[in-house]
């Protein structure tokens, strides 16, 4: 026998053991008087189904596959163990990763991150949406946005934003890549919190100015002023290297002069090593209508030196 022909009679062996193994498991779903079963046995019904997903899955009938772990998960509920059903459902989800469905990538993935957080593990629930959205980044940016969006929200609630780093990074990356830019800027501000609770300054600095490049690149320089004010209450921003970067930066940008502002960039190391993608608007800056931005600056500033604060600028103007 040649080694293709050993190969596919392998297969063959395997779909056959697999069908088999399915409809044992499929009677288990339902009662039977002759065998003496009142009532479903989930219990008996999940191994069997997950010994057939898995062939099913190597001999590459992807579809009966997914069909398979997905019975095991509903038997796996039936029974209480939520956490394996979770797990099943995540491979459902790369499953229909593979074939091409990624409506179906979301909702499995979201539907693990549900049976995750009922286990009590919240954590996991967010690594499993994070997990979905990075499989949907490249053929589904809108639904990654909004799996890393939910992966979010379930690191904030369960206090654990410190090992959330990369996801944000992620969300930020995907959300710029979409021009979604003022849910880039809220991304990239709830980055900087978390980094706050974290205690993690560099990080916390960078996000800031991160949310300033974007609003910029954006073409909206009032708003990424507003930032700027903003997180110039966070002692540890004003006093970084970010918080000067910005300050020349504006300062270029009240010029009118693309020339100053491609030099700021290019000479403060700070843009440098920003993440990837809000380094990447930064060498772009400017954008939009320059002279407008200035305008609108001089305007939200009141005709103030940026470099002085509040107090100073009372001051002069009582004098």
């Amino acid at each position: 026998m040649s080694a293709s022909a050993s190969i596919s009679a392998s297969m063959g062996e395997k779909i056959t053991e697999a069908d088999k193994l399915l409809k044992k498991a499929t009677k288990y779903w339902q009662p039977s008087l002759m065998d003496f079963r009142l009532k479903p046995d989930w219990e008996a019904a999940a191994p069997l189904f997950e010994k057939a997903a898995l062939l099913y899955k190597q001999v590459g009938q992807l579809e009966k596959a997914r069909a398979a772990y997905e019975r095991a998960a509903q038997s796996q509920e039936k029974i209480g163990s939520v956490w394996h059903a979770a797990k099943h459902l995540e491979i459902c989800g790369a499953i229909s990763k593979d074939l091409g469905q990624h409506e179906q990538v979301a909702e499995f993935y979201r539907q693990a991150g549900n049976y995750f957080a009922q286990a009590g593990r919240i954590s996991a629930a967010a690594d499993a949406l994070a997990r979905g959205a990075k499989a949907l980044e490249d053929k589904a940016p809108a639904a990654a946005s909004a799996l890393y969006g939910e992966a979010v929200e379930h690191y904030e609630s369960d206090g654990k934003e410190a090992q959330a780093a990369d996801v944000f990074r992620q969300a930020i990356a995907v959300l710029v890549k979409r021009q979604a830019w003022p849910d880039a800027v809220g991304m990239c501000m709830r980055f900087g919190e978390a980094c706050d609770k974290a205690n993690a300054r560099s990080s916390q600095s960078k996000a800031y100015l991160g949310a300033i490049v974007v609003w910029l690149h954006a073409g909206d320089a009032q708003q990424a002023w507003q930032v700027f004010q903003d997180v110039l209450s966070i002692e540890n921003f004003t006093k970084s290297d970010e918080a000067f970067a910005a300050d020349a930066l504006f300062l270029a940008y009240q010029s009118g002069s693309a020339e100053k502002v491609q030099a700021v960039v290019q000479g403060k190391q700070s843009f440098k090593q920003l993440d990837n993608q809000l380094a990447r608007l930064a060498v772009k800056l400017p954008q939009g209508d320059l002279a407008g931005q200035a305008r609108a600056l001089s305007a939200v500033q009141g005709g103030r030196d940026p470099h002085k604060t509040e107090e100073q600028q009372e001051e002069e103007e009582l004098l």
